[in-house]
């Protein structure tokens, strides 16, 4: 009995110290359990959330945020989940996390991805180290832009999201970045810019859109509820100062004979001076069709223009109505070919002009400028080839490179740039007439 009591004194200490270590291990455990449970229980209220369905809203302005994002996969579907339209609340939840802390939000993102709660932290944790952008150029990819139709975009979705799920976040997130636009403006000039280069941007449409945007702030006041008047007082300064910018950079051109005609915009046009000039390494100094078709649609939805903005909406018409700028016997068709991704998109065709005498006409992107104008400096890299002569079509390849046709171009190109368009036909022949009428001309 002595030894066994022995044995059970020996033992005594060793009970004691296992004992303490296994009320020290449950005590680490138990908090880390419960946090995971808790996490489980957010995530689960947050799917619940977001993926309740209310009246859809059209994601059409994000097209081509959208586009870029899924460019690298086959046919453009992605791999993850996707949030439907009408599951709204989900779609606001990605643009209330994803927002920089600028109020902007980065390019090219995908609002309709189902994202877990602790993903979207995770994003939001790690935008707090992006720079804020202002109306100068952006320095780092994440930062924040207007291109590819952003930022305003996301406040008039947040708007109309906000009229159904009237949660205070929305119309903050909301507010926050339709600040981020007011102080996007450049003072001097009235303009905005872009993504590709410091200057007044009309490329992607950004200041047709924004101003458009702007004005539906200063007049919607059931819509953009959580914007006071203050706010709006300042959208409207900033949306007449954006007029007056467009006003200023509409080109005149002289032509081969000595006249002087007045045409339409550039994509980017300089801060210093209004005059057309680079942009990325195939976007040249030029008059270019796509931008102006919006510009001009932005100016013909004022309800009461001035004399300078009519006379701005016929100059441009008449020019984009030019016989010697339509390209007429001409169709864009794709041919299938080896699948590759190029420029970081899936492409299985390339791009082809061919001939078709039953073709519609077709207008190219740019038109050159005349020789009075600098088409050299501002370029990325050193010019190749031969600017062509004044109202000629041009087509620019990466690098700076000119060549004769549209075919000349690289496959990366002409699959992944829009150098040809046929929309100036209803702008020319349906919607000009019909402002024409409309405004007693």
């Amino acid at each position: 009995m002595k030894n066994f009591m022995k044995n059970k004194l020996f033992f005594l200490p060793f009970f004691a110290f296992f004992s303490a270590f296994l009320c020290v291990s449950c005590k680490s455990v138990e908090p880390s359990a419960l946090e995971a449970e808790k996490k489980l229980e957010e995530q689960e209220k947050f799917a619940a959330f977001t993926q309740k369905e209310y009246k859809s809203i059209s994601l059409g302005e994000f097209s081509d945020g959208f586009s870029h994002a899924r460019y690298v996969y086959k046919d453009s579907i992605p791999p993850y989940p996707l949030y439907k339209e009408t599951m709204i609340a989900g779609i606001a939840e990605n643009m209330v996390y994803l927002q920089n802390p600028d109020g902007g939000w980065a390019k090219n993102q995908d609002y309709q991805r189902i994202f877990t709660l602790e993903k979207l932290k995770e994003r939001q944790e790690n935008n707090k180290k992006i720079k804020p952008v202002t109306y100068n150029l952006l320095t780092e990819p994440k930062g924040s832009t207007m291109d590819n139709r952003n930022i305003f975009s996301q406040i008039r979705y947040l708007a109309q999201v906000y009229q159904q799920i009237p949660e205070k976040r929305y119309g903050d997130c909301a507010l926050k970045a339709l600040q981020w636009i007011l102080n996007a403006q450049e003072p001097v000039t009235g303009g905005f810019t872009g993504a590709d280069v410091y200057a007044i941007t009309f490329n992607d449409d950004v200041i047709s859109d924004v101003l458009t945007f702007l004005g539906e702030v200063v007049e919607d006041k059931k819509l953009y509820s959580f914007v006071d008047e203050d706010i709006r007082a300042k959208a409207k300064k900033a949306w007449e100062h954006g007029l007056e910018c467009i006003l200023k950079t509409q080109i005149t051109l002289t032509l081969k004979d000595g006249s002087k005609i007045l045409s339409a915009w550039c994509q980017q046009h300089s801060y210093e001076n209004y005059a057309p000039i680079w942009a990325r390494e195939f976007e040249p100094p030029a008059v270019s069709s796509l931008e102006s078709r919006k510009i001009v649609t932005f100016l013909m939805s004022l309800k009461n223009p001035s004399e300078e903005v009519k006379n701005a909406v016929v100059a441009a018409c008449t020019f984009f109505d030019r016989p010697d700028i339509r390209i007429k016997g001409k169709r864009l068709v794709r041919n299938p070919r080896k699948a590759e991704v190029l420029g970081g998109r899936y492409y299985d065709y390339e791009q082809v002009l061919i001939d078709d005498p039953s073709a519609r006409d077709c207008w190219a992107r740019f038109y050159a400028l005349d020789s009075s104008f600098d088409v050299e400096t501002g370029a990325r890299k050193p010019i190749q080839g031969t600017y062509p002569s004044v109202l000629s079509p041009i087509w620019c390849d990466r690098g700076c490179k000119y060549v004769e046709n549209f075919n000349d171009l690289s496959v990366e190109r002409r699959n992944g740039y829009s150098y040809t368009n046929t929309s100036m036909e209803k702008l020319v022949s349906v919607d000009f007439p019909a402002w024409k009428k409309r405004m007693g001309l």
